[in-house]
């Protein structure tokens, strides 16, 4: 009889105790929480929405496939602006691309800014671009066009640069593939200048 009172009494007290203090905590998690500034920004907020709503971009796109004759060619850029409606393509900033083609040469490609046109098969790199091949070559021109379909790489403006054999100057470059499996020819045209430098 007196066990049964006290636990009568245990529980009178236990059904007063217990939402009190569940009371009281839920009071502290309110009154020590962190408070939030109302001018604070969002660390991750900084993208301009109405640019974003003037020109749908692309952040950090990348391509890559394979070509007819067998050649490796992969594109990336930090992003790419999509062109107004009933243009095809897009415009691109800080392109990187590379080709590794069968014969075993690979070419890297960098530009400031370019252009991804995937109806004519073809990737343009415009201001500063930048060309080193594994043989040896590295030039600069203002323009080189890709084709995404066969190993083909062409400066149709003047190029500058160094090559195995000296520092090199020309009219205009283009670097393809005469038979698939065949190897890769880098040829320089309108008005070759080479200057020789002898191996040491």
């Amino acid at each position: 009889m007196i066990r049964d009172n006290r636990h009568s009494i245990l529980v009178a007290w236990a059904k007063t105790v217990l939402p009190l203090a569940a009371l009281v905590l839920l009071s502290l998690v309110f009154l020590v929480g962190h408070r939030v500034e109302p001018g604070s920004v969002i660390p991750y907020s900084d993208v301009d929405i109405a640019e974003l709503a003037r020109e749908p971009q692309v952040v950090s796109p990348e391509y890559s496939g394979l070509t007819q004759d067998g050649a490796a060619l992969s594109v990336r850029a930090s992003k790419a602006v999509l062109q107004p409606m009933g243009a095809n393509g897009s415009s691109v900033a800080q392109l990187v691309a590379k080709l590794q083609a069968r014969s075993g040469l690979v070419v890297d490609l960098n530009a400031k800014a370019g252009e991804l046109r995937p109806d004519a098969g073809l990737i343009e790199l415009r201001d500063r671009v930048a060309l080193q091949t594994s043989s040896g070559y590295r030039m600069q021109s203002e323009l080189v066009e890709m084709t995404t379909d066969r190993t083909k790489i062409v400066s149709p403006g003047a190029v500058h640069g160094e090559a195995p054999m000296g520092v090199l100057d020309a009219g205009a470059m283009e670097l393809s593939q005469a038979q698939p499996g065949g190897p890769n020819n880098l040829l320089f045209t309108k008005g070759v200048k080479l200057v020789y430098q002898p191996q040491e």
